[in-house]
């Protein structure tokens, strides 16, 4: 088709011809607006072979769906004016941004017989944004033939969604200022090595007992007639390292998609759970789960016990063969609701990320401190000085001496006096807010002691 268009109208009666145009039948589908960059890959695949044209076409408003029949209308206000092509990039979590076409007409033939496709985008007020995909024919049996084998297979596209499997995903809003806006965040999580994760033996065995080892095993407990979904709750006191681990799992886990729900994005939840279903093999990460699932004498909303009905309804509504593996975190375990914590089959095993002992305080220091030389005694003496303190109160002191060290003049070398005036500092600290801030227990008595864990397991066997 070698004719310039001005309305849309004329290009589908040029393409079908004036005598056939109103007799084409046309059939769509609708998907969320993530699977456009899918959607939009499979619908090129498909009908690239047949050396389309491909048409911008106008939308007047976005809540107004563009239609194979709104394209239509010869006449009036709403004639659809052909447009320039307009394309957004989109972050599919690859090193090059998908490039995303807004709205597009194809027109093509197929054996001499002529087929148009609608690729469009609409929103619904309160509901979001819409991807659709249209196609018309005539109504001769091969080419509806052509319609349902073009439509079965965006419908496996839109349900497979292969260009977000595996990968680290949310519906939040995002804040990079990259231009790139999506309806999905694709989140380029660090990787993160099993020699970065400082936890005590016993901890790493349960993990790796009821996460990876599970993980490996799924296939084979499905053909034993076990299901293969399963729960799992982090809790500890903050700075402990729950979210460290979330992000250790997910970076070890390739073939599962990672799904990210926030406590302000719990609203959506039946939004995250179809992804999650759609991209089995998942997780599901729920942090601070006690703001929805407390226990409901502590509710203080009839929202929040909605919002723990739905959680629970989600979870209890996966069948035994979903691959779908929760993992929940919390710092006030004492708080979530029995219904959630005490029961296999949403919760299965409750692992506690402890503040560290004398042994991962001192591998923590080494972590954080590659790039510093410590004088002899020094690690020893910031182990001592730090008893009760989480993970994150380590991190940030092995910072401060290394701030430190580059005020003195002295590059990367950390000397007992350094040690002594940044540790006296932090710990010798009045002030309650203070030294919750950098992860230290409110007073260097008992408490801080009964925090730590009771075993000294951190050993190098790990």
């Amino acid at each position: 088709m070698s004719r310039n268009f001005d309305q849309a109208w004329e290009a589908l009666v040029a393409h079908f011809g004036a005598e056939q145009v109103n007799g084409i039948t046309s059939s769509r589908r609708q998907f969320g607006a993530h699977l456009l960059p899918d959607l939009q890959a499979t619908v090129t695949d498909r009908i690239d072979p047949f050396a389309p044209t491909l048409l911008g076409v106008h939308q007047f408003h976005d809540q107004l769906p563009l239609t194979i029949s709104s394209l239509l209308v010869r006449q009036g206000d709403y004639t659809i004016s052909v447009t320039p092509l307009q394309y957004k990039d989109m972050d599919v979590g690859e090193a090059e941004p998908f490039s995303a076409l807004n709205n597009g007409l194809w027109l093509f033939r197929v054996d001499g017989r002529p087929i148009a496709v609608l690729l469009s985008q609409y929103t619904k007020f309160r509901e979001g944004t819409f991807t659709q995909v249209e196609i018309a024919t005539l109504s001769d049996p091969a080419s509806l033939a052509f319609a349902r084998g073009f439509l079965a297979a965006v419908q496996s596209a839109g349900a497979n969604s292969a260009l977000y499997r595996g990968k680290v995903l949310s519906f939040e809003a995002g804040s990079d200022y990259s231009g790139m806006k999506a309806a999905l965040q694709v989140h380029k999580l660090p990787v993160v090595t099993r020699e970065a994760v400082i936890l005590d033996a016993a901890t790493m065995a349960r993990l790796d007992r009821h996460v990876f080892e599970f993980d490996r095993h799924r296939d084979a407990l499905r053909r034993l007639g076990q299901s293969t979904r399963k729960g799992l709750l982090l809790y500890g006191p903050p700075g402990t390292g729950k979210t460290h681990v979330i992000r250790y799992v997910a970076s070890n886990l390739p073939e599962r998609t990672t799904v990210l729900i926030t406590a302000e994005e719990v609203a959506n939840l039946d939004r995250y759970m179809l992804l999650a279903r759609t991209l089995q093999p998942s997780i599901v990460v729920l942090e601070d789960v006690d703001l929805v699932g407390r226990s409901r004498e502590g509710m203080n909303s009839p929202k929040t016990e909605v919002l723990l009905n739905r959680l629970l309804n989600e979870m209890d509504g996966l069948r035994d063969d979903a691959d779908v593996l929760f993992i929940l975190t919390t710092n006030r375990p004492e708080e979530i609701e029995e219904a959630l914590a005490s029961r296999p089959g949403r919760v299965d095993e409750a692992i506690e990320i402890a503040n560290p002992d004398a042994t991962c305080r001192g591998r923590l220091v080494a972590l954080y401190g590659q790039a510093l030389t410590f004088e002899d005694g020094t690690v020893e003496a910031i182990v001592a000085r730090s008893e009760g303190a989480s993970a994150a109160f380590i991190k940030e002191m092995v910072r401060r001496l290394a701030q430190a060290a580059i005020a003195a003049g002295s590059d990367n070398r950390i000397t007992a006096a350094t040690v002594e005036s940044v540790l006296g500092e932090a710990v010798g600290s009045g002030s309650r807010i203070g030294r919750r801030i950098v992860g230290l227990a409110s007073a260097a008595s008992g408490r801080a002691g009964r925090e730590a864990p009771p075993f000294d397991g951190c050993g190098e066997d790990l």
